[in-house]
């Protein structure tokens, strides 16, 4: 059992549905509850608004009639049930004393900065480049890493942006899966012409764009199928041999999405890690992605294809080829399957654990 710190994350309103860096904040603590952490997590009410604002919002919303989609509880995720929850905090008292306390976003950042001490030493876990496609400027969100919490950053990509805003080096701390929702359950060998791709409404994740490539491969490849799957309902209509699958269960991906498709195709503009890349490649499909910062801390030329992120003829290519090709894509499939299986939340668990005993 290790020392029993305690241990804050502060995280934006809680709309209680599916999100990858919600996701990755609640893996954490409940692997450090494990280790003997006492773990709360804070929801922020409204902390991009001023406190006197969000006071009188928050009053009204709770007490008075009921105009947000806010939630107290978590459904979506099996948070340990000995970690603490508080909700629509919005004054310092509402948040509990901690060792340790991390903004979790940048909507988040500034409001631990002006936390008392007793709240914990200040780190700022960031998990994306909040400007472009998120409704920030860049001279926000460079302010945020410049507020003096220590910067803690998932990928390359991310760290050369702090760099860049004058912030001191921050602490690296790459993602990781869940090796026990995310495996190779199906064979790599004989799969149909099955492609995955997330539906998403942030215009970054370009769903549209992933879409309109698919139906040029589907011209080349008639037995094409498509398993798109996400949180929110289809942004278009779909044609019949587009199948949809809203909110998918682990169990869902892992045997219906990406355990039945050759491929993921993944083509964002910006992603700070891009996690469900390497969920699809843990079970087995080849990974079609864009160049981009944070896919290339897992992804490369011999595990994956990585295509430049505006040229959308070479996503089409790409896809033919790899669906005609069945030597290459098994290369592909089991060298990316293999590399993946580097990041486990027990490595990145203890590297996260040096960092905030300052030993990185």
């Amino acid at each position: 059992m290790r020392e029993n710190k305690k241990i804050n994350f502060v995280m934006p309103a809680n709309y209680n549905h599916a999100v990858g860096g919600f996701k990755i904040v609640y893996q954490y603590a409940n692997w450090l509850v494990e280790q003997g952490f006492d773990v709360s997590i804070s929801y922020c009410y409204s902390p991009s608004d001023p406190v006197g604002y969000s006071f009188i919002k928050r009053l009204v919303d709770l007490h008075i009639y009921k105009f947000s989609n806010r939630d107290s509880k978590v459904t979506w995720f099996p948070l340990n049930s000995e970690i603490k929850s508080y909700y629509n905090c919005i004054f310092s008292e509402e948040f509990p004393d901690a060792d340790i306390v991390f903004a979790t976003a940048s909507n988040t950042a500034s409001l631990v900065y002006k936390l008392p001490k007793e709240k914990g030493k200040k780190f700022y876990f960031i998990q994306n480049y909040e400007a472009e496609g998120f409704g920030n400027n860049k001279e926000f969100i460079e302010k945020t890493y410049n507020l003096g919490l220590t910067n803690v950053v998932i990928s390359k990509d991310l760290e050369q942006k702090v760099l860049m805003s004058g912030a001191p080096e921050p602490k690296y701390l790459p993602n990781f899966y869940n090796h026990d929702e995310f495996f190779l359950e199906k064979p790599i060998e004989g799969r149909k012409n099955i492609i995955c791709l997330l539906n998403h409404t942030q215009e970054t994740k370009r769903t549209k764009l992933g879409l309109s490539i698919l139906r040029e491969v589907k011209r080349e490849i008639p037995n094409l199928e498509v398993q798109l799957f996400g949180a929110y309902d289809p942004i278009e209509e779909l044609e019949d041999w587009i199948h949809f699958t809203k909110s998918a269960s682990a169990n869902q991906l892992r045997k219906e999405i990406y355990g039945s498709s050759k491929i993921y195709l993944m083509p964002s503009i910006l992603e700070g890690w891009g996690l469900t890349g390497m969920e699809a490649m843990a079970c087995g499909a080849a990974l079609v992605a864009s160049r981009i910062g944070g896919v290339v801390d897992y992804a490369s030329d011999k595990n994956s294809i990585l295509v430049e992120s505006d040229n959308k003829k070479a996503f089409v290519n790409a896809l033919i080829s790899l669906l005609y090709d069945d030597k290459k894509y098994l290369e592909i499939a089991s060298q990316g399957k293999k590399d993946v299986e580097l990041y486990s939340i027990d490595k990145s668990g203890e590297r996260l654990i040096k960092i905030i005993n300052g030993e990185i």
